[in-house]
C-alpha cells in the first residue's frame, strides 16, 4: 500500500512497523516532520519549552562571541539586517508600529468628550499600555477650558 508524502507529495511505501507514517524518507521531508513536531511541542508543552529555553541560554553563555564572529564573516546578513532595521525605524516614526490584531484603521468611537477612569487593577498588560474605562459623555456638556479647569488631576 503506497501513500503520498505530506511534505513533497511523492508516493512512498510506509514502513510496516510505523502504522501512521506520513512522510517519506527524504532528508528534507524528515526535517520538515521534525520541525512540525518541535513547533507543536513548543506550543503545547510548557516543560519542553522551558527545557529548550534553558538549553539555548547555556549555549549562549558558552559561546558569547558567536554572533559577533558570525556578523564579521557574513556581510550580506549584516547589510540585510540593517536595511530591515531602517525600514522598521521608518515605520515607527510614522506611527505604524502596532500588533495587527490589536490595531484597526478605523475608530468605532465618535468624536466627543471622554472621561478616562483606570480600569480594575491586577490584570496583565504591557507596560506601555493603559487599561481604561471609556464613558461617552453627551454633547450637552460644556466644551471649553473652564469645564476642564474644574477637573482634579490624580497622581
Amino acid at each position: 500500500m503506497e501513500r503520498r508524502c505530506k511534505e513533497c507529495g511523492d508516493p512512498f511505501r510506509p514502513r510496516p512497523n510505523v502504522a501512521h507514517q506520513r512522510y517519506c524518507s527524504k532528508a528534507g521531508c524528515q526535517e520538515a516532520r521534525r520541525n512540525r513536531w518541535r513547533k507543536s511541542k513548543l506550543a503545547s508543552d510548557p516543560d519542553y519549552r522551558l527545557n529548550q529555553y534553558d538549553a539555548q541560554k547555556r549555549w549562549r553563555q558558552k559561546h558569547p562571541e558567536y554572533w559577533r564572529s558570525y556578523r564579521a564573516s557574513h556581510s550580506a546578513y549584516v547589510e540585510k539586517n540593517r536595511a530591515l532595521q531602517r525600514h522598521r525605524n521608518h515605520r515607527r516614526r510614522e506611527g505604524l508600529i502596532a500588533k495587527r490584531d490589536e490595531s484597526r484603521g478605523w475608530n468605532p468611537m465618535r468624536s466627543g468628550v471622554y472621561r478616562l477612569i483606570p480600569a480594575g487593577g491586577g490584570g496583565i498588560a504591557k507596560s506601555d499600555a493603559y487599561l481604561v474605562k471609556l464613558d461617552v459623555l453627551s454633547g450637552s456638556y460644556p466644551q471649553g477650558a473652564s469645564f476642564f479647569s474644574d477637573c482634579k488631576q490624580i497622581t
